[in-house]
């Protein structure tokens, strides 16, 4: 039965999964040196993954006559969205990917009534839990527990005036020139109000993880609430 189907960029791509897409995992990066005149190895690996493909095979039309043109059209302008978007499937709904489409298909065009076709998406290594969206309001003092195994990069809301310190399992980030707000993405490394306003002068100290488990978080001075959307993720 077609009824599966792909959201990229917020937006359904008008056709249905044909088949059980094949779900490939990432490759972790890291460096495998031989020793030379041993049996041995040295194998370093980083806490880092590559990027991978993802392809899908779809079908699309509803069968009437000479719909295939237009209902192909319908998807190209799914997916030729600028950079990395949000990429979820029905087989896979609990997560999410951040990929990007650049590449071209062909459509096998049957009697201009159904059309098949390969898409293929270049995702970066996370599936993110639909849940790690979710904002979590932390008092001082309190903890955030990560349900996976995997480190977390979170997007951290402050509110406050004036200076302060935010400290999760023992990294302390301290401001100053706190107005009303500010966030800090820590998977790119950036403290901003509005996307437009950088306000990465205002902070020293290190971008804190969420390690598996239960993370304490603690803040003071200015700042007077805490709120993490955690982005939790798994291979």
């Amino acid at each position: 039965m077609l009824d599966k189907t792909i959201t990229f960029g917020g937006e359904q791509i008008p056709a249905y999964i044909a088949s059980v897409p094949v779900m490939p995992r990432p490759s972790r990066k890291g460096t495998v040196t031989q020793i030379a005149g041993t049996n041995r190895e040295v194998v370093e690996m980083e806490y880092a993954w590559d990027s991978y493909d993802q392809t899908y095979t779809m079908v699309v039309g509803d069968g009437s006559d000479d719909c295939v043109g237009e209902a192909i059209d319908a998807v190209a302008r799914v997916l030729y969205k600028d950079g990395w978007q949000k990429l979820t499937d029905s087989y896979d709904s609990d997560h999410f990917r951040l990929a990007y489409f650049k590449e071209s298909w062909e459509v096998e065009n049957r009697y201009t009534r159904l059309g098949k076709f390969d898409i293929t998406f270049h995702c970066r290594p996370e599936r993110f839990l639909t849940t790690g969206e979710t904002p979590v309001a932390v008092t001082s003092g309190g903890t955030i527990t990560n349900p996976t195994t995997y480190k977390a990069k979170p997007l951290i809301h402050i509110e406050g005036s004036g200076s302060g310190t935010l400290t999760v399992n023992g990294t302390t980030m301290s401001f100053t020139g706190i107005v009303d707000y500010l966030n800090i993405d820590c998977d790119t490394m950036n403290v901003y109000r509005l996307a437009s306003e950088n306000r990465n002068n205002l902070m020293t100290g290190d971008f804190p993880v969420l390690n598996s488990g239960s993370n304490s978080v603690a803040f003071t001075g200015g700042i007077t609430s805490v709120t993490i959307t955690p982005r939790w993720w798994i291979i």
